[in-house]
């Protein structure tokens, strides 16, 4: 019982798992570098209307990604083995969800908070049931991520950090829409934000 304790306390090393969930975060950065529209749907120039929030989760995932590799090695108790590999099967999920997000917006999906002339609602797909499913598909891809390294504290890390930041993005942009995109207010009242059914 003494050994098995001090074996969970014990500084950790990278597993297999945890690289395997970098590579993931790869193909997540990969899918937004080749899916999105060039010109005004890949441009990183801000609006006041962005309040910020671009920047703000470009610093999460830095934030996140730099404090998972600390957290990691943490001694500490571990989360069960079998989260490990299910941790992929969430980001795998969570990248899906994200791409089949970018393809029905198309140009529509921007870095930055903006709409465009003649901008319409997109109420097909993923956005039948949410308002912000891409948003939704990097918060699972994330979570996944944190899954890997088996460790309670990158999983809390990860979700405070990532949670903060697409909140805040998600109460600039729903300002904007409601603002400037006619049929905004009716499509919100029968969706959800971000979780179906729930909020």
């Amino acid at each position: 019982m003494a050994v098995a304790h001090h074996e969970r306390m014990a500084k950790r090393r990278p597993d297999g798992w945890f690289v395997a969930g970098f590579v993931g975060l790869l193909g997540f950065f990969a899918l937004e570098a080749t899916t999105r529209g060039r010109g005004a749907a890949s441009s990183l120039t801000t609006t006041k209307a962005d309040e910020s929030t671009t920047r703000g989760i470009v610093l999460a995932y830095v934030g996140s990604g730099i404090g998972a590799s600390v957290a990691a090695l943490v001694p500490g108790p571990r989360l069960p083995a079998v989260l490990a590999p299910c941790g992929l099967a969430v980001q795998a999920a969570g990248i899906a969800l994200r791409a089949w997000s970018m393809r029905t917006l198309g140009n529509a999906y921007t870095r930055t908070l903006r709409t465009g002339a003649g901008q319409e609602i997109v109420d097909s797909g993923p956005y039948r049931a949410v308002r912000h499913p891409g948003y939704l598909g990097s918060l699972i891809t994330w979570l996944g991520f944190a899954l890997t390294s088996r460790s309670p504290a990158v999983v809390a890390l990860c979700g405070a950090i990532l949670g903060r930041a697409y909140s805040r993005r998600i109460t600039a942009e729903e300002r904007l829409l409601r603002r400037d995109l006619p049929g905004y207010e009716a499509y919100s009242a029968r969706t959800r934000r971000l979780i179906p059914l729930v909020w």
